[in-house]
């Protein structure tokens, strides 16, 4: 930034030159993402949070947007969706604040898959394409809400009620927090701290583990980002190992030295 500054006076005429400006190479860090096995005690905790009984409380100032302020022991129900949709979806929690059902078209055919078109954030605004299971987490939830009143074009699929995003986020990720502390899943290997990122971090890494000779340009551009932020915090934290059976298969119909 500051050297931006110092070129704009420098084209001004307000300076002679540029000092010399030393590269401070930053370590990137790898993203706190899941594994398969911590994903799935995640939804387990996420559903066994969302069947507690809360103690009903006294009405206060804060018992607005259907109760959804309180404090609570409990998750709402869609917080197990939400969850799942992150992760079927390379959303971010940005996304997950303004997204609405208009946003989403199902798609049917040779693969079933979400069409997400949502508005620009983070300076990109392309479509996205969801995993198969994205669409029945979707279908699930939209009933849901249906059961509530919502569930129209312009309604958000998340908390609903709250009009306000910006509070509804913290709602959100306050609620999620409650399902890492349960699940003692608060910080990564690396001890970073999770938070609702990680699912999205989680979605990107499961594609690049687990789909079948995907190209990091493909998966950047669904997941609306760059291929270099895809290296530098997302499959730097990959082992060879973990992709072992990618690097040790043979393409068919062709000849190998002989020590294959």
């Amino acid at each position: 930034m500051l050297k931006r500054v110092l070129t704009v006076g420098l084209s001004e005429g307000l300076l002679s030159q540029v000092p010399l400006i030393p590269k401070v190479k930053a370590k990137s860090i790898p993203r706190g993402s899941f594994t398969v096995k911590e994903y799935s005690s995640i939804l387990r905790a996420s559903k066994e949070l969302s069947k507690i009984v809360d103690k009903v409380n006294e009405p206060t100032h804060r018992n607005t947007a259907s109760g959804a302020f309180i404090k609570t022991e409990s998750i709402p129900k869609e917080i197990i969706w939400m969850i799942g949709f992150m992760v079927n979806t390379f959303v971010r929690p940005v996304d997950i604040k303004l997204i609405k059902y208009k946003h989403i078209e199902i798609v049917r055919g040779e693969y079933d898959y979400l069409r997400i078109t949502l508005p620009e954030t983070k300076k990109h605004s392309g479509q996205i394409v969801s995993m198969k299971a994205a669409v029945r987490i979707f279908e699930a939830l939209k009933q849901h809400q249906a059961k509530r009143g919502f569930g129209n074009a312009e309604d958000y699929l998340f908390l609903p009620q709250v009009c306000d995003r910006q509070s509804a986020i913290q709602l959100i990720s306050g609620h999620f927090r409650k399902v890492l502390l349960k699940t003692n899943l608060e910080r990564g290997q690396a001890g970073q701290v999770r938070t609702l990122y990680s699912l999205r971090h989680t979605a990107i890494t499961f594609r690049l583990l687990y789909g079948k000779g995907i190209d990091l340009l493909t998966l950047a551009r669904n997941a609306r980002t760059s291929v270099e932020m895809i290296e530098r915090f997302y499959s730097s934290n990959l082992t060879a190992e973990m992709n072992i059976g990618m690097l040790q298969s043979k393409r068919t119909g062709k000849a190998y030295p002989e020590y294959y």
